[in-house]
């Protein structure tokens, strides 16, 4: 009667036998289990590119959603902006219930003229509400995340709320 230590040490020995038999004389450069050693080494080379390739599209994704979002002073607006062209733009900026129309260019910032119209800056403060209300945000993976998890939280929905009832009261003008 045989013993289970002896089948064992019997696959074991047939295993390493394999491993140690000389390779064909027809194959002298080639070690046995050479072939399957060249597609490991081209299989692992591969993996390793493609696992690179992963890491590089997810630090760039990553890099993209995770620019900071310019922070906006709620007094501060620019209500309308035009194209000069070549690098040149002119800006109606408001603080509070003033206006002022500005120049940028290359040489810097120039004050043009207060603008004392206030039906045209309010109708400009309205184009701007709804212009920002249209224009899509950038990807936020945040918010993302967020709306997955459960939802908006109770400070978004109240921020929702005031811009809603903001929206509201522009268009009664």
């Amino acid at each position: 009667m045989q013993g289970p230590g002896t089948a064992a040490s019997r696959a074991l020995e047939d295993e390493l036998d394999f491993f140690n038999e000389t390779a064909p004389a027809g194959n002298a450069g080639i070690a046995a289990g050479g072939t399957s050693s060249v597609f490991a080494i081209l299989r692992m080379v591969l993996v390793l590119a493609l696992v690179a390739g992963v890491i590089y599209l997810i630090v760039y994704f990553i890099r993209r959603m995770g620019k900071p979002q310019a922070v906006q002073n709620p007094h501060l607006k620019i209500l309308a902006s035009t194209h000069l062209g070549s690098g040149r733009y002119v800006h109606v900026v408001s603080v509070g219930k003033e206006a002022w129309l500005i120049g940028t260019g290359e040489g810097g910032v120039n004050h043009i003229a207060p603008i004392n119209d206030q039906e045209a800056v309010d109708a400009m403060a309205l184009d701007a509400s709804k212009n920002k209300a249209e224009t899509p945000e950038a990807f936020n993976f945040q918010a993302l995340v967020k709306k997955f998890s459960g939802g908006l939280s109770a400070k978004e929905k109240d921020r929702l709320e005031k811009m809603r009832s903001r929206r509201e009261q522009f268009k009664r003008f």
